[in-house]
């Protein structure tokens, strides 16, 4: 396991999404908070990069955290990924039955730019990813894509606030770019989509297929699209995160993506 990417694509995660959802991150000697001041869900409210080796050390840690969790009206939500070492190895001891693990989000890399080419989507119609900077009818078509009232769809129940986020979003000056996309056949949205990158990472986010294009290839066209854009810009890591034991997990896989990690997420109850 390659712990410097993951910590180099948990930097990326968190501070490429600042000004987007994350509204900022709060450091202190031992911890760090990440949250947002209008999404209440526990992607972007969590207490994370916690140090500590022992149980007693960690719920010392947890202890200090609530209040602070409790002053912004948010659930306390630990955020565990693997270089946190004892903590991620040992995660039984850890999180005893005070805890509740809500989230298995698995992170994929790939790598292999050279064979875009030869990855095969089944899709028989011509695709068009389309630019835009048109974020009302941007955040309409997203949320159309992803409440979906399917349970089994991982993002079924997407907080209303990312509409209103993504309508009021201006890019700030940023070693991230953020650019925004309309999925389209025959002119016709079916999907939205987006990346985010440095001089170095290309992340994938946001992808949504509206319920009844699915099950046709297009997903996987639009994600060999954005491998392009990739190499295209001369960067050699593409990136994106989706729930594990939900679908889009194993068709990534098939596709030629690869696990890096899985983040937990756990609820103190």
């Amino acid at each position: 396991m390659n712990l410097e990417l993951i910590k180099e694509l948990d930097y990326f995660d968190i501070h490429s999404n600042l000004g987007l959802c994350f509204d900022g991150i709060d450091e202190f000697s031992n911890y760090s908070i990440a949250y947002s001041n209008n999404v209440k869900d526990y992607f972007y409210n969590f207490i994370t990069n916690i140090k500590a080796k022992t149980k007693n050390e960690f719920d010392k840690i947890i202890l200090d955290a609530i209040p602070k969790m409790n002053n912004k009206n948010r659930e306390i939500i630990i955020a565990v990924l693997p270089y946190f070492g004892e903590i991620y190895n040992n995660k039984e001891v850890f999180f005893d039955n005070t805890y509740k693990l809500v989230s298995k989000e698995v992170w994929q890399i790939y790598d292999d730019l050279v064979n875009i080419k030869n990855i095969n989507t089944n899709c028989n119609l011509n695709i068009k990813l389309e630019k835009t900077e048109n974020m009302k009818l941007y955040a309409k078509e997203m949320l159309e894509a992803y409440q979906t009232g399917d349970n089994k769809d991982p993002y079924g129940s997407l907080d209303s606030e990312y509409k209103k986020i993504y309508e009021n979003y201006k890019e700030e000056k940023s070693e991230y770019k953020n650019e925004f996309y309309f999925i389209k056949i025959d002119n016709k949205i079916i999907g939205v989509t987006s990346c985010v990158y440095d001089n170095k990472i290309f992340g994938i986010y946001g992808l949504a297929i509206k319920k009844e294009y699915r099950k046709k290839g297009f997903g996987k066209e639009t994600i060999k699209k954005q491998l392009e854009m990739c190499k295209n810009k001369n960067l050699k890591l593409a990136f994106l995160q989706t729930e594990e034991e939900y679908y889009p997990a194993d068709i990534y896989r098939k596709l030629g993506f690869k696990d890096v990690c899985i983040k937990y997420y756990y609820k103190k109850i």
